[in-house]
């Protein structure tokens, strides 16, 4: 029939439960102290992104007011070099965030001259094909909102 544990057995089931518990409250403390250390990680990667930034930016207005191309220097150091490297390689992504804040107020003749002429982001070609670029993104967006 059934089966009526003794209190030993209790016990010893008692005593599992609550080692278990134990484990469990020591992992979760030192999940609390990696949880800090990550959320410290976080931060300190935070002032570093928001120190790359404002580092672009500056180089990014030098650029735009000398209309000379981005060259690292031979004196320069490894990280200088590699922050230029990177703006170049995200360049692309910057003339589309450019353009898409001047969508709205601009024609695509006044954004060019903004662009490409006065601040020499990029060239005539390259201006174009990001235009085409967002235009067909545009069109796409357009298609699946109408079929969905």
């Amino acid at each position: 029939m059934f089966w009526f544990p003794t209190k030993k057995e209790v016990l010893k089931e008692f005593d599992k439960i609550k080692n278990s518990l134990m484990k469990n409250d020591y992992k979760t403390e030192s999940n609390e102290t990696s949880l800090k250390k990550l959320k410290e990680e976080v931060r300190s990667n935070n002032t570093k992104i928001a120190r790359l930034e404002g580092m672009i930016t500056v180089i990014l207005n030098k650029s735009q007011s000398q209309k000379v191309p981005i060259l690292p220097k031979k004196s320069q150091d490894n990280i200088e070099t590699r922050l230029l490297n990177r703006v170049r390689r995200g360049k692309k992504a910057l003339v589309i965030a450019e353009i898409e804040k001047l969508r709205d107020s601009h024609k695509t003749i006044e954004m060019y001259d903004v662009i490409v002429l006065e601040k020499g982001l990029c060239s005539k070609a390259s201006f174009y094909r990001y235009i085409e670029i967002l235009k067909s993104q545009r069109i796409n967006n357009e298609t699946k909102i109408r079929h969905s």
